[in-house]
């Protein structure tokens, strides 16, 4: 295989308990597994001591040399997962006195007892001396944990706001204001000075600090790779994180970074929640980092076991991985204080057995940038203009992906797109407001007369501050609260959807705001909004010749659940048939379409526990005969078949083959 997929097995050492027993296990289970790198941690969780000293650093890097000498041997890599940069949270460890790091401090004044000031001169010199100890044993690649940021766990969130760093903020701004004014201000509505100022020393210095571990590691050992470990999307947007550039920064010139996005369920979920989150968050992130850089998503269960998920949901993240094309997989299976490998937890069969469809996966892959479907933008910069009324923290994490979760989830072909004010034209592109607020009033008439576009509620009310609502033919718009008496439902009048007469979707739980827009007459209405008492409020969905509205805003709480119904996915489908030529999977709940930008191949997965009687899918202006689909069967083996299609009046293709619950299928056409 020209491409296999490689395992990468994080795994933590105790040498005080290292014994025989768990050398040969670690050794049988590499084996077993088909594991090429194992990604040793070092001072982690439970045996983490935060900051440690350089001496200390020297005695875990000399155990985990000794150690890996026999993996070696047997031709694996060894890579290393430090576990502490800044650090995670505050653990009740207070920073070493001989250490000279200076605490974080949050937005609320509250001082860190161990999280690092990221902007002070004696932790950025710290943490690239140790990285440069760590680089000694030439590891073939070494992490820099998700702890690399300013945004840290619950409760003390948001840093750092010390006396120096408000001196940076105060003299960008030629201000002297208080830490309680500065951030009064920075919460406050949308892009404005305060907030820029700490995004750009927030971004500056998590840079500077980039290049100088780049520099001292690859000084020390050119041929090993830095990688980047990453959480939320819009968690980092929070500290104005360049996604690229701090990949740049920490390449060597001929060792790119590569990337660990976060597989979004440590526990297992409904498949049908993680469809989404796994949009949200490792889709968002592939999407952000670009194509220059390998990424390597993070397997996680926790807290270990298969108490923690079961074997084939672990599978089914392994599979889907393939939808963004990812090189390999980093597994965090066993526990971090020391255990070594539990076979009871049958992970090696596990692996084994997926190795070869994986490899097949990898090699057959489709890249985000290759995808044909929807084009869905996102901006890095977009907390600098998020919109928040409350004034609060959580107010400036700003979504953008609620289309991206809702159209593919739904099984319409999407395109994540990392907007960096390119050209898009011709093309349908689905906007949230955030996005929107990104862009110039020149931008958004370009990208609203260059295209169709799908737009929400929160887009409109942003279309109306830069009085632009000409460009989806309104002349005027009040926004109706959430329950507030008014709204209850929306009705599609004189249709039939799913086979039910004006069907109704909810306006009511589970939602955000309700945007009523006055309309010119020339636009279609698809539904219009009602009160509990049946009186017509105006119109809800609707359409025109260049875009299609929703006119729903995002609910802090809610997101976008109340739309994922079968009633909304009837009426966009059937709009893009008519109107539209994106493809889409048709009858298949839960399932998603993953199809190249030349649609000569695709993938469908099942994110749900039930069987899909028959693959349908709709194309327009092809000719498809037969495909070619690959798949693992009940045994776990990859089989490959070539069926027959068929084409129904309405346009719609079909294959006569069952999709199995929490199956991927790489399908290719054959004319």
């Amino acid at each position: 295989m020209n491409n296999p997929y490689r395992y990468t097995l994080r795994l933590a050492i105790d040498k005080n308990v290292y014994d025989a027993d768990k050398k040969q296990k670690l050794i049988d289970f590499i084996k077993e597994a088909h594991i090429s790198d194992v990604a040793f941690f070092l001072n982690q969780e439970e045996l983490s001591d935060t900051h440690i000293t350089l001496d200390k650093a020297q005695e875990l890097i000399n155990d985990v040399n000794e150690i890996s000498q026999p993996l070696k041997e047997l031709g694996i890599t060894v890579s290393l997962n430090p576990w502490t940069t800044l650090n995670h949270s505050d653990r009740g460890i207070p920073i070493k006195p001989e250490l000279d790091i200076k605490p974080m401090v949050n937005y609320q004044g509250i001082k860190s007892l161990s999280m690092a000031c990221p902007g002070y001169a004696g932790w950025a010199d710290y943490i690239s001396d140790i990285y440069a100890i760590w680089a000694s044993i030439h590891p073939n690649e070494l992490w820099l944990e998700d702890d690399f940021r300013h945004y840290k766990n619950a409760p003390f969130a948001l840093g750092c706001f010390c006396e120096d760093h408000m001196k940076q903020y105060n003299d960008i701004l030629g201000t002297d204001l208080s830490r309680e004014d500065f951030v009064q201000r920075m919460f406050t509505g949308g892009e404005n000075k305060y907030r820029n100022a700490y995004l750009k020393v927030a971004r500056a210095e998590i840079l500077h600090v980039a290049h100088m571990i780049e520099q001292r590691v690859h000084e020390v050992s050119p041929t090993t790779t830095l990688g980047l470990m990453s959480s939320w999307p819009e968690v980092h947007a929070l500290e104005g994180r360049d996604w690229q550039k701090l990949l740049d920064e920490l390449s060597g010139e001929n060792t790119p970074a590569v990337s660990r996005p976060h597989l979004p369920a440590y526990n297992e979920v409904s498949p049908q929640q993680y469809a989404r989150d796994f949009e949200k968050y490792t889709v968002a992130t592939r999407t952000e980092i670009g194509a220059n850089h390998k990424i390597y998503p993070e397997m996680e269960s926790f807290l270990y076991s298969p108490y923690a998920k079961s074997n084939k949901f672990t599978q089914f993240q392994l599979d889907t991985t393939s939808l963004v094309h990812a090189n390999g997989v980093l597994l965090n299976m066993f526990s971090m204080m020391g255990d070594g490998i539990n076979t009871t937890y049958r992970y090696a069969s596990l692996l084994k057995s997926d190795k070869e469809y994986l490899d097949f996966l990898n090699a057959n892959g489709i890249d985000i940038e290759h995808r044909s479907g929807v084009i869905v933008p996102m901006n890095q910069d977009v907390a600098q203009t998020k919109i928040d009324t409350e004034g609060t923290l959580e107010g400036l994490m700003a979504s953008q992906t609620q289309w991206l979760e809702l159209l593919s989830t739904m099984g319409i072909a999407t395109k994540p797109l990392n907007y960096l004010d390119q050209e898009i034209k011709n093309k349908c592109v689905a906007i949230t407001g955030n996005f929107l607020n990104t862009l110039s009033d020149e931008q958004i008439q370009a990208i609203f007369t260059r295209n169709f576009i799908l737009l929400d509620g929160d887009a409109v009310v942003i279309l109306n501050q830069r009085n632009l609502l000409k460009l989806i033919n309104a002349t005027s718009i009040e926004v109706l609260k959430n329950r507030s008496g008014q709204q209850s439902f929306e009705q599609f009048d004189g249709e039939s959807i799913s086979g039910i007469n004006n069907p109704r979707l909810t306006m009511l739980t589970h939602t955000g705001d309700y945007v009523k827009i006055k309309y010119h007459p020339s636009v279609k209405v698809h539904s219009s909004a009602y009160d509990r008492l049946e009186n017509k409020l105006g119109p809800a969905t609707v359409s025109g010749d260049k875009f299609y509205c929703l006119p729903m805003m995002d609910s802090p709480k809610y997101g976008w659940q109340a739309q994922y119904t079968d009633i909304r996915e009837g009426d966009l489908k059937h709009f893009f048939e008519e109107q539209l030529s994106v493809p889409h999977l048709v009858n298949m709940y839960n399932c998603k379409m993953v199809i190249d930008d030349n649609q000569s191949e695709m993938i469908i997965s099942n994110w749900s526990i039930d069987d899909v009687d028959g693959i349908n899918f709709f194309l327009k202006d092809r000719n498809v005969r037969k495909v070619s689909l690959t798949y693992r069967d009940s045994n776990n083996q990859m089989q490959n078949e070539v069926l027959e299609v068929s084409l129904d009046a309405a346009g719609i293709y079909h294959v006569d083959f069952t999709v199995k619950e929490l199956a991927v299928i790489h399908i290719k056409f054959l004319e």
